[in-house]
């Protein structure tokens, strides 16, 4: 059995912002303009994202090109809301795996755009007992990415 990390972060936006987030987050051209830490992507589709689609964002870390891969899992909408979870598949670099310590890792944005609404980002990961001896570690990457996302999406 292993052991389950998660952390949400929140931010109130108006309606306008959260619609504009949200158009930019569901067309994987525009990635690069407002995600600070993808480079450049890859999708399934260009200019949608949809459920069952594939997506890659590659960045430069310590010299290194990363490639992070996800699956767009499941998106619900209604008529003031999306909700998107998008799941890992693991990180790359020269096209062998990395990073397999950390499994499960889902993320779920929610895009409210009603009054006193927002975004909110929801991330969560399963390790095994003996990583989580790194917890201190694995929470502070949980609550960087799900904030980096605020922070970008935020600021579109």
């Amino acid at each position: 059995m292993g052991r389950v990390f998660s952390f949400t972060s929140r931010k109130e936006l108006s309606s306008l912002e959260v619609k504009k987030a949200l158009a930019c987050f569901r067309n994987p051209s525009k990635w690069p303009e407002w995600n600070s830490v993808a480079k450049t992507m890859l999708a399934t589709k260009a200019e949608s994202i949809d459920e069952g689609d594939h997506l890659a964002i590659f960045q430069i870390i310590k010299g290194g090109l990363i490639e992070t891969r996800w699956i767009v899992s499941q998106i619900r909408e209604g008529p003031d809301f999306c909700e998107i979870q998008i799941d890992g598949e693991g990180q790359y670099r020269n096209e062998r795996p990395i990073g397999r310590g950390i499994k499960e890792l889902s993320v779920c944005i929610t895009f409210l755009h009603s009054e006193d609404g927002g975004i909110e980002v929801h991330s969560s990961c399963n390790v095994s007992r003996l990583m989580s001896i790194f917890s201190k570690q694995i929470n502070a990457f949980m609550k960087k990415q799900s904030e980096q996302f605020i922070t970008d999406l935020s600021k579109v």
